[in-house]
């Protein structure tokens, strides 16, 4: 018998933000349920390691380097709530263009609207093929996702950036192959497509996944 795998996923989701604050924020709420969990397949076996980010740059600037530094990540899947009634796969994060604040108030912004301490392209492409992958998804019987290459603009598309120049970077430099990352966007609504429990079956199937084609 062939001896498994073992990886290691990072999975994110982000506290509540908006005006009027919500009470909870459905990315969490789905993540949350998948912290130390094991997810088998054929030839991997993957510990899931769960994070909840702050809505704020200066300080996703600070903690998603260092859960990198903390593990050696096979797959990161960082999850945001974002478009009502749709799962929106994102295929690429951008370094520039941040003018929202983050939930610190006006002054929550990155210098100069830009993603610091990378010297990266302005827009950084996940090596997933995010259609296949939604394609695989949807032949499972998960329907309403979509595939885009507009993360937002704001701290998803940003800590997307982050995740993905650190596998440009600090990977290569500790000779880690860079892990598989993905942004998954989740419609903001409780049970507005898939309640909460469902979304996080949906990312544990997309972790599955991953493990299985990044062998």
């Amino acid at each position: 018998m062939a001896i498994k795998k073992i990886k290691h996923a990072l999975i994110t989701g982000f506290e509540p933000f908006g005006t009027p604050l919500p009470r909870d924020n459905r990315s969490w709420e789905a993540v949350k349920q998948l912290d130390q969990q094991i997810i088998e397949t054929d030839c991997a076996t993957v510990v899931c390691h769960c994070h909840q980010l702050p809505v704020s740059y200066d300080d996703v600037s600070m903690i998603v380097p260092r859960l990198h530094l903390a593990s050696e990540y096979s797959i990161v899947v960082h999850c945001g709530a974002g478009a009502s009634g749709v799962i929106q796969l994102e295929k690429c994060a951008h370094r520039t263009g941040y003018v929202r604040p983050g939930n610190k108030g006006p002054m929550d912004l990155p210098p100069n609207g830009c993603v610091p301490g990378y010297d990266t392209a302005d827009e950084l492409v996940t090596a997933i093929d995010v259609d296949s992958l939604r394609n695989r998804l949807e032949e499972q019987g998960w329907n309403k996702l979509y595939t885009s290459v507009d993360a937002g603009h704001y701290v998803c598309d940003f800590t997307f950036y982050t995740s993905l120049a650190e596998g440009e970077t600090t990977y290569p430099a500790r000779q880690l192959p860079a892990p598989q990352t993905l942004f998954v966007h989740v419609h903001p609504q409780a049970d507005e497509v898939y309640s909460d429990t469902q979304l996080a079956e949906l990312l544990r199937d997309i972790v599955r996944r991953l493990a299985q084609e990044g062998v």
